[in-house]
């Protein structure tokens, strides 16, 4: 995966939903199971515009903390579909 370290303005709304049936690979080659995402769009400095999201206790700490207009700093991975998987948030 490719690290990446973005500030931007969140500019919509999170939606926040449950998931199911959605399994990864942990670092032991064992299955579990996501059980909530978040996602939503921010507003990079160069004006171009992505998508991130986030898992379980990221996505109930995105729900929780990010607002419409807030400023942060994510750092995260890149998916196979251009957007990007949060690890952490700092607030500005």
């Amino acid at each position: 995966m490719n690290n990446v370290f973005l500030i931007g303005k969140v500019i919509s709304d999170i939606e926040y939903k449950f998931i199911y049936d959605r399994f990864k690979i942990d670092e032991n080659n064992e299955k579990y199971k996501h059980i909530a995402i978040a996602r939503c769009y921010i507003k990079l400095q160069n004006n171009s515009i992505t998508e991130i999201y986030g898992y379980d206790e990221m996505a109930d700490l995105l729900y929780r903390e990010i607002r419409v207009g807030g400023n942060a700093f994510f750092e995260g991975s890149l998916d196979s579909n251009g957007k990007i998987e949060i690890n952490n948030i700092e607030f500005i």
